[in-house]
């Protein structure tokens, strides 16, 4: 498999994931980002920032509080 096959695969999982962004924001009342500050969730709100970019997200994360956070991942959660 070659770095270029690679990223071709890569651009068009995110490409997929942007359109169900967009595809929610239009179809649903009230959705929103589940956030726990883990990778997961951190890759996600990512998405959605591409997703809506120069515009912000049109919906708002919902901390997920696992107990384990550091206060980096509440400062950021704040900030965005």
């Amino acid at each position: 498999m070659t770095v270029l096959h690679k990223t071709d695969n890569l651009d068009a999982l995110e490409s997929e994931a942007i359109h169900i962004f967009r595809e929610v924001a239009g179809e649903f009342d009230r959705p929103v980002i589940l956030f726990s500050g883990g990778k997961d969730s951190t890759v996600l709100l990512h998405l959605a920032i591409r997703a809506f970019w120069p515009a912000p997200v049109p919906f708002p994360l919902l901390h997920v509080d696992t107990g384990h956070n550091f206060p980096e991942v509440i400062e950021f959660r704040d900030k965005v």
